[in-house]
């Protein structure tokens, strides 16, 4: 009867800490399980994040490239109006000079040939 007694108690520790040795080891596949799914869940957020980046950095370099084109074409179109007006102020100077040497001539000319009065050309 003790020794039944004994048996038991000795298979009763047993079943116990077996069922604690299944409690620990469900445990630990849980916190496993749940770590990775965090890990995973940080790689995704971490190559979403590079990818954002990658996004902004293109769409950065695209509108840099878009704003030098503009301005570069704004400096063309600047420098074609200086341009421009420099070359008409130049012609009109050439024909104000042109203008100039004609009337002297003419003037020149007038003062040796006075027209007779009553004479219009």
């Amino acid at each position: 009867r003790l020794r039944d007694l004994r048996n038991y108690a000795k298979e009763k520790r047993s079943e116990e800490k077996r069922q604690h040795q299944n409690e620990l080891d469900s445990m630990e596949n849980y916190y496993k399980d749940q770590f990775s799914l965090l890990a995973e869940a940080i790689s995704q957020e971490h190559q979403e994040l590079k990818a954002r980046e990658k996004s902004q950095a293109q769409t950065l370099h695209k509108v840099k490239r878009e704003l030098r084109a503009k301005m570069e074409k704004e400096i063309q179109q600047l420098q074609y109006m200086i341009t421009q007006s420099d070359d008409d102020a130049f012609f009109q100077e050439l024909e104000a000079e042109r203008f100039k040497a004609r009337l002297q001539l003419a003037s020149f000319q007038y003062s040796k040939n006075p027209l007779p009065r009553g004479q219009t050309s």
